[in-house]
C-alpha cells in the first residue's frame, strides 16, 4: 500500500505542468532608427533599417522584461505601412522574438506620421524559450535628425506574454 502511495505521488509530480509566468502591462519603446531612406516613384519615402531602443513599462510593471533593450530590423513604407522583426534582450540576457506589422494611422499632434498595428511573440532563448503572446501599439515619428536617423516611441498597448 505504502509503494502504490508513493508510485502515485511520483507519477503526479512528473505529470503535473509547471506553472508559467505572465507579463501584462502597458509600455513605452522609444526608438531611434538607423538605415537609408528611399525616395520611390510617386515621391514616398521608403525607410529599411533598425529601430533600436528601451522597452519601459508603466507602472513599476514588466517584469524579466522590464527595462529591457529592443531592436527591430524592418521597414516603413511612409503613409502605406511597415513591417519586421524584434529582439527583445532582458537583463539577464533572455532575448524574446516578435514578429510586427502596422497600417498608416493619421498622426497625432507633433507626429510626422503614424503606425497602428500588432506584434507575436514568434520564439524565444533562456526562459522565453516557449514564450507566447503579443501586443497591440500605436508608433509616432517625432523627427528626423540631419544625418537621418528618425528618433520616434511606440505604445505598446495590451502587452501579453507567457512564459
Amino acid at each position: 500500500m505504502l509503494k502504490t502511495i508513493a508510485t502515485l505521488a511520483l507519477l503526479a509530480t512528473t505529470i503535473t505542468p509547471a506553472l508559467s509566468e505572465e507579463i501584462r502591462g502597458e509600455a513605452t519603446f522609444a526608438w531611434l532608427a538607423v538605415g537609408s531612406t528611399f525616395t520611390l516613384g510617386d515621391g514616398r519615402p521608403y525607410f529599411a533599417g533598425q529601430f533600436s531602443g528601451i522597452n519601459v513599462f508603466k507602472d513599476d510593471g514588466g517584469g524579466a522584461l522590464a527595462n529591457s533593450t529592443i531592436q527591430c530590423p524592418g521597414y516603413n513604407d511612409i503613409g502605406v505601412d511597415a513591417a519586421g522583426y524584434c529582439t527583445v534582450t532582458a537583463g539577464n540576457g533572455d532575448k524574446l522574438f516578435l514578429k510586427w506589422s502596422c497600417t498608416a494611422a493619421a498622426p497625432s499632434a507633433g507626429d510626422l506620421a503614424a503606425c497602428e498595428g500588432a506584434a507575436t511573440v514568434v520564439g524565444g532563448t533562456g526562459a522565453f524559450e516557449k514564450a507566447t503572446g503579443g501586443n497591440q501599439f500605436y508608433s509616432h515619428v517625432r523627427g528626423v535628425n540631419a544625418d537621418g536617423t528618425t528618433m520616434g516611441y511606440s505604445e505598446l498597448r495590451n502587452y501579453v506574454v507567457t512564459y
